[in-house]
């Protein structure tokens, strides 16, 4: 994208292209959800209804973590988003799913703009009027089939990453009621948890309080609608679920089903691990070995990054000024993009499903692919992108060979290793954009 000359970020040569983007945008979006909305008022279970009979339980007075529908498989969280959803449980499941496919479409689009506007604004300022439409239409293309499997299933990531881009949009002027927000998301996911000990790291001290308040109103907020000793008894049983993953002695009561961290279908390190553990018949505490020395190794490689370019990882990013000045405006988003990837990498289950809370790792990959900066090249992120899109959808699945062959490199965790790849390529080129801007910052005080 060329900057425009025009202080509005309007010119007649951009004009064109940015109506196209969004049009086409729109039409593709609104294609895939009519053809969803016929498919889920025929069917309608998936993970959309797990969210449907722990609503309904929740109605009713039977039992959140109960089987129902969908045996074995059960909700898994704190209650409050099954609270959220017990509205539509007055619905027939096929038409609440309509709903939620529905909302599903507005977070997307909701989490295209905001993310969209937060990589041009906190890296280079106002751009052409075509940048944000080509940033968006791109990013799906890229993430189609993730976005595809987020409508299909009526998950529910995409409201996750609304609230991490919001709590983004605010950590500058707003520190606590973003820190409140993701706090608040940490009940319908626990992804955001990891922003807590980034907080602290950080020395933002208000955040960490935030998102402490948001996390523990969010959970008891339950009990103005369930009552109190049926939202207690929910939390205690959800969190020991969660427990017995890392080993953790069960609570009374009925748990939540969730699989073991070596299960087929998640594909993050942790369970990749597992498994290879298992298979070399070696204990969990090589599988908790092996994710720390990944976790170091992930920590050294952006360290190393980050002196490549001449950057500080550490050293004057401490405290307030290293959330509010302009100079690490793009090294925040590079550093809230990380603690994503780690979230889904380190997570004890992942599966693909989920990935599309990476959506906005996506955008910043096109984005900066597509807006060039002087003496930062471009063609690893190309590289970087092309390899990850290939390994989050090939092989085919033609027949049952190839089925076999997509399972047995998914088991292997090849698509967290690609968005790895891919997560350490943007930010080696974004800390480019960095060094590059305070070189031209310089050169005109020079």
């Amino acid at each position: 994208m060329a900057r425009d000359t025009n202080p509005d970020g309007v010119g007649p040569r951009s004009l064109p292209l940015a109506w196209f983007c969004l049009l086409t945008l729109l039409v593709l979006l609104g294609v895939m959800t009519g053809l969803e909305i016929r498919s889920l008022l025929d069917f309608a279970r998936m993970d959309v209804g797990i969210y449907y009979d722990a609503a309904l339980a929740l109605r009713t007075g039977g039992d959140l973590y109960g089987a129902y529908a969908q045996a074995p498989l059960t909700y898994i969280y704190p209650p409050f988003f099954a609270i959220l959803f017990m509205p539509l449980t007055h619905l027939p499941l096929e038409q609440a799913a309509v709903i939620w496919l529905l909302a599903n479409l507005l977070l997307l689009l909701g989490c295209l703009w905001l993310g969209g506007r937060l990589l041009i604004d906190r890296f280079d300022g106002r751009l052409d009027a075509a940048t944000l439409p080509v940033v968006c239409l791109l990013s799906v293309l890229c993430f189609l089939p993730r976005i595809d499997a987020e409508f299909d299933q009526g998950q529910v990531d995409f409201l996750v990453l609304f609230g991490v881009l919001g709590g983004l949009a605010l950590i500058r002027r707003h520190p606590i009621l973003a820190g409140v927000i993701l706090g608040v998301i940490a009940n319908v996911k626990y992804q955001t948890v990891i922003f807590v000990p980034y907080f602290l790291l950080r020395g933002w001290i208000s955040s960490a309080a935030g998102f402490l308040a948001g996390a523990v109103g969010a959970a008891l907020s339950g009990a103005l609608v369930i009552g109190w000793a049926a939202n207690l008894d929910c939390l205690r049983r959800g969190f020991s679920g969660l427990g017995t993953l890392v080993g953790l002695p069960e609570a009374e009561g009925t748990q939540p089903f969730i699989f073991p961290i070596q299960w087929s279908e998640s594909v993050s390190l942790t369970s990749t691990f597992a498994r290879w553990t298992d298979a070399a018949t070696e204990g969990e505490t090589m599988t908790f070995v092996l994710v720390g020395l990944a976790a170091l190794l992930c920590f050294a490689i952006g360290w190393a990054l980050h002196a490549g370019r001449g950057i500080a990882l550490f050293r004057g990013r401490w405290g307030a000024r290293s959330r509010t000045s302009a100079e690490d405006a793009p090294l925040v988003i590079l550093e809230w993009l990380g603690l994503m990837v780690a979230a889904l990498a380190f997570s004890p289950q992942t599966k693909m499903r989920h990935l599309g809370l990476l959506l906005f790792l996506a955008m910043a990959a096109v984005f900066l692919l597509v807006v060039p900066k002087p003496r930062v090249s471009r063609w690893p992120l190309l590289v970087a992108l092309v390899v990850t899109l290939i390994a989050m959808t090939l092989p085919p699945q033609f027949d049952e060979d190839w089925r076999a062959l997509r399972k047995s490199l998914r088991a292997q965790g090849l698509p967290i290793w690609s968005l790895l790849g891919l997560y350490f390529t943007v930010l080696w080129t974004g800390l480019g954009w960095v060094a590059s801007n305070r070189r031209q910052d310089a050169s005109g005080a020079g």
